[in-house]
């Protein structure tokens, strides 16, 4: 098998799933109870908190648990909205921002012009600005086409414009895969999930700046056991994400990746015509790469690899088919879009497994194009 899906979530780390095995055997007890067997939980969950706000230099009061970026970007969004203000995002942005954008109170919400690359235009985000903008959400890394948001020149336009606009960042594509630094990067809130860096489904979290906390209210009412989120915190999920992330930054597959991501890209100029890359070649994350193949219907061309045990995305695993909102954003052109595959890294992926996909994606397209 060669799975190349990295994006929609990846494997679960040995260390991973090691750690929250050895936590649902040893420390099952609630961490919210008050005896001390509860108290060592809870005491595997200030741990967690500790490890993950130094790696993204936060302070450790200012980490909070989720079931996972969906969540938290709900909660930013609908703490902020108010028919009173404005939102700022893209249209680029994951589907649980772009639509709990679409589905909240805000006076307005508007969507700011994106480059073919995907960084946001930045003349155009100035005429936008006024005091009337409650939030600014954007995604740092595009889960589709892997361009980097320059989010710190963004993040000094707007508050030397007005320091009350909360900036929030849905950073789930790269955490664990890129330097990610909440001070310097001059963001207020940030999401992430524990699956795209090799930890388990269903928990993340969401870092929000001390002095903006006030602003920030639960979706889910209860215990308010991590403050903006209710419900029996999953402990042995939250320290084994904690010990995916550490595995993720001291491993530092970085470059080791960017050279998968190469070489794919050469084998396909070598081997397929009528092609055209969609991510950028500059201020990109080398765990994604999106090729459109002229031409070619995705779905099809998915299926036909996943015959082959390869697999591979046509998008979002969040978009449930439809074509691309995010590659129609940007403009790619449409005899291409239709034929867009997502492929995304890990550091299990061999240049041997890249050969064999290559020959596989030429094979498929040339019976794909013969018969379409």
């Amino acid at each position: 098998m060669i799975y190349l899906d990295n994006a929609a979530t990846s494997k679960m780390s040995k260390k991973a799933i090691e750690a929250e095995v050895y936590v649902l055997e040893n420390y099952y007890a609630n961490a919210s109870a008050i005896h001390s067997y509860g108290m060592e939980s809870e005491n595997l969950i200030k741990k967690s908190r500790k490890e993950i706000a130094n790696i993204i230099n936060a302070k450790e009061s200012e980490i909070y648990f989720t079931k996972g970026a969906t969540e938290s970007n709900n909660i930013v969004i609908a703490s902020l909205a108010g028919k009173d203000g404005l939102a700022l995002s893209s249209s680029i942005e994951h589907s649980s921002v772009y639509d709990a954008l679409n589905n909240s109170d805000f006076k307005k919400v508007i969507y700011l012009k994106n480059t073919r690359d995907g960084q946001i235009d930045l003349d155009d985000l100035k005429k936008n600005l006024s005091h009337e903008v409650k939030l600014l959400s954007l995604i740092y890394v595009n889960n589709e086409t892997g361009s980097i948001t320059d989010i710190k020149t963004i993040s000094k336009i707007v508050k030397d414009f007005d320091e009350n606009i909360l900036i929030h960042l849905d950073g789930t594509q790269a955490l664990g895969k890129i330097p990610v630094d909440v001070e310097d990067l001059g963001v207020d809130t940030m999401s992430f999930s524990g699956h795209k860096f090799h930890g388990p489904k269903g928990v993340g979290g969401l870092y929000v700046k001390k002095k903006i906390l006030s602003k920030i209210k639960p979706l889910l009412f209860g215990g308010r056991q991590e403050v903006i989120s209710s419900g029996t915190e999953n402990h042995p999920a939250i320290y084994a994400m904690a010990v995916a992330l550490r595995d993720a930054v001291n491993e530092d597959n970085y470059s080791y990746i960017d050279g998968l991501r190469t070489y794919l890209k050469e084998k396909i100029e070598e081997s397929i015509s009528d092609y055209m890359v969609i991510s950028p070649e500059e201020y990109y994350s080398p765990y994604i790469l999106n090729v459109a193949f002229k031409n070619i219907k995705s779905e099809v061309l998915v299926h036909f690899l996943e015959d082959r045990e390869i697999y591979v995305s046509s998008g979002s695993a969040c978009a449930l088919g439809a074509k691309s909102r995010i590659l129609s954003a940007i403009d790619v052109p449409v005899d291409y879009i239709d034929g867009a595959i997502r492929f995304s890294f890990s550091r299990d992926i061999r240049r041997e497994d890249l050969d064999t996909t290559v020959e596989a994606l030429r094979e498929g397209i040339e019976m794909i194009r013969g018969v379409f």
